[in-house]
């Protein structure tokens, strides 16, 4: 019956559709808007691919607080360790999880925050005291490391035999049946395979430098905010309660 008069009066017919269409849009968008707040509240950050690194598991956890505190999520892209911030440097990323100045490329379009995450500490890793003594110049040396790692040219000897690994499981899996000399590694990832082989020996940095996370230049307006929280962080000690927590449950 209501069909029937719809039929006989077109214009009612038009506009009860045009109603109905209304309707169905407007359910429909307070979900578009949600999306898109997600999507602007997100921030897509390179980090190196997931492995045995305690740094980077510590640093992502870090990282994913700080902008969680600044009411912002994170969608981290794991690649690896070179690609990662050759990636942020490229525009390809909102940021780059976190690297000493010196590993990134001058006029690179990325920022860092207002205060640094830590001290990078790059240090010698021995097997044992006797190794240590031995091996001390590493000169000469069979020296394991991360490839990727952009400070590492800086550092080496001419001499030094370079062996490069996928991550920190081969290169202290290669220390321990001694196809290596030495590993130079971060002092994190350092701290955590001396937890669970107390013989292992550390040595003096070979390289100092503070590491900062990296935000893009069309981010900048998140960087104020950022580094109030890491400021924070570090104040109230929740920063090294993080990391200290995180070499003492890490994977042998």
């Amino acid at each position: 019956m209501i069909l029937k008069e719809l039929n006989n009066h077109p214009q009612a017919a038009m506009l009860t559709l045009a109603a109905v269409l209304l309707l169905f849009a407007s359910s429909a968008w307070p979900h578009n808007r949600n999306a898109e707040k997600s999507r602007e509240n997100t921030r897509v950050i390179t980090t190196p691919s997931i492995t045995s690194e305690v740094s980077v598991v510590l640093g992502k956890k870090i990282v994913r607080q700080l902008y969680a505190r600044c009411g912002l999520t994170i969608s981290y892209l794991d690649v690896p360790a070179a690609r990662a911030v050759m990636m942020a440097e490229k525009s390809q990323s909102d940021g780059e999880l976190a690297r000493i100045p010196m590993a990134v490329k001058e006029g690179a379009p990325l920022l860092p925050l207002h205060v640094p995450i830590e001290t990078a500490r790059l240090v010698p890793l021995f097997l044992n005291t006797e190794s240590a003594k031995t091996h001390t110049s590493l000169t000469g040396t069979r020296v394991g490391f991360l490839n990727g790692y952009r400070m590492i040219a800086a550092v080496l000897p001419e001499d030094a035999t370079q062996v490069a690994t996928a991550d920190t499981f081969q290169l202290i899996s290669l220390l321990k049946r001694q196809r290596i000399d030495v590993a130079l590694t971060l002092e994190w990832d350092a701290l955590a395979a001396r937890h669970h082989n107390p013989e292992m020996v550390i040595g003096q940095p070979v390289l100092e430098s503070p590491i900062y996370h990296w935000v893009h230049e069309s981010r900048q307006e998140d960087i104020p905010c950022l580094s109030e929280a890491l400021s924070d962080m570090k104040a109230s000690g929740e920063l090294q309660r993080i990391i200290r927590e995180g070499i003492e449950s890490s994977s042998p």
